[in-house]
């Protein structure tokens, strides 16, 4: 798995917690808008390979 997959997969849980914290009342709800903030920072400072 490299970065992006890993930056990709972040945001994906991170939109999906959010709708399960609701339902289920847990914090998961808070947790999801911090995954896909993680995600976008991965993506957007992960190194570049010049080919």
């Amino acid at each position: 798995m490299n970065v992006r997959t890993f930056a990709f997969v972040l945001m994906l849980i991170g939109i999906a917690l959010p709708v399960v914290g609701w339902q289920t009342g847990s914090p998961a709800g808070f947790v999801g808008p911090v995954l896909v903030l993680l995600g976008l920072v991965l993506l957007l400072t992960r190194k570049r390979h010049d080919r």
